[in-house]
């Protein structure tokens, strides 16, 4: 398989390095970045690959595309003002995508006409364009979806995902709500400049829609700032005392005026220090209740990673289109040769 590459952040160095060291019959043909110390330098050697040094580095996705791969790891943003011209751009080409943006992950409520062009590009040129990850993708849509099976019938749904990010670069702190005062973090929220995790809306109307239930509205979100009472250590120096070192997100899918979904999630520096160890867990409440946690919890970059690049079978045989997790077959560690077939 031809793979090209669009975004070498945390995620998408993360995913090189994967295609790299661990799959076989997979070839590396092209990648491009921002970064500009890495442009020019061959991706095995920028990611840390131990084996191979891939193609050198550009800065220009017309470049991967015109090294015609048979698909693409897009990895440059989570939103959809930021990504769509270039994810349409792919689609035009032919070119097969899967991308972590999390509102790519199910765009068709909230961004209709986003969804709609993007799906018209792809089913023009038999292309495949998929949003996963781990959340979206996979915590708490794919794999809630898959525990409803064993249901009777559901009185709600509430999960818990606790996340040290101690590890997250800086630049990926401060889009979350990391490093500020509360009065910064509680302005950026309104004016949208600080996003907090990008997501849950796709996760509850993925799961809403699985499961046949219509919401009453828009996702409802609230945050709650957790602020540093001692200085709290990241990878690029300290948060200092009386800056926000985390941040609890919540989100509620409300069905005929009951809070049929409800999500929460902790992202810390140091969750165990406040008392809270790293886990993932939700309950299906009913006639025959599913309780299931993870834990540790995921560690968000290499499980995403790991996700995007299992998922390239599932793509290379999907019918041409904007997908959904819920629309393909969940994607398994891809050790070996792919088989044969197609999905619909």
């Amino acid at each position: 398989m031809r793979v090209g590459i669009c975004g070498l952040g945390s995620i998408g160095r993360a995913a090189a390095q994967l295609l790299l060291d661990h799959r076989q019959g997979v070839e590396v043909v092209a990648a491009a970045t921002k970064e500009e110390d890495a442009i020019g330098r061959p991706l095995g050697e920028y990611v840390g690959a131990a084996q191979g040094s891939g193609p050198a580095i550009v800065d220009d996705l017309g470049a991967v595309i015109a090294a015609r791969p048979e698909v693409i790891v897009f990895a440059t943003g989570s939103f959809l003002s930021q990504t769509e011209d270039d994810v349409v751009a792919i689609a035009e080409s032919g070119i097969d995508l899967v991308s972590p943006c999390e509102e790519l992950a199910f765009p068709f409520n909230r961004f209709p006409e986003s969804a709609a062009r993007i799906d018209a590009a792809a089913r023009a040129s038999g292309a495949t364009v998929l949003g996963t990850g781990v959340n979206p993708g996979f915590i708490f849509d794919g794999l809630l979806s898959t525990a409803t099976g064993v249901c009777w019938d559901i009185d709600s749904i509430r999960g818990r995902r606790i996340v040290d990010v101690v590890g997250f670069g800086e630049n990926i702190h401060l889009r979350l709500g990391i490093g500020y005062t509360l009065e910064e973090f509680e302005r950026g929220h309104a004016d949208g400049s600080i996003a907090g995790h990008v997501g849950f809306p796709e996760s509850i109307e993925m799961v809403c829609e699985r499961l046949g239930l219509a919401l009453d509205g828009p996702v409802e979100e609230r945050f709650e700032a957790i602020v540093a009472e001692a200085p709290a250590p990241t990878r690029y120096g300290e948060v200092a005392v009386g800056r926000t070192e985390g941040f609890v997100q919540r989100a509620t899918g409300m069905v005929d005026g009951k809070p049929i979904v409800q999500f929460e999630l902790v992202l810390h520096l140091r969750p165990q220090a406040a008392g809270m160890e790293p886990a993932d867990s939700f309950e299906i409440e009913g006639v025959h209740p599913v309780r299931l946690t993870l834990s540790p919890g995921m560690d968000a970059i290499p499980a995403t990673a790991a996700i995007l690049v299992n998922s390239l079978p599932v793509v290379a045989k999907a019918g041409p289109g904007l997908k959904s997790v819920k629309d393909l077959p969940t994607a398994g560690a891809w050790l070996g040769a792919s088989t044969a077939g197609s999905i619909r």
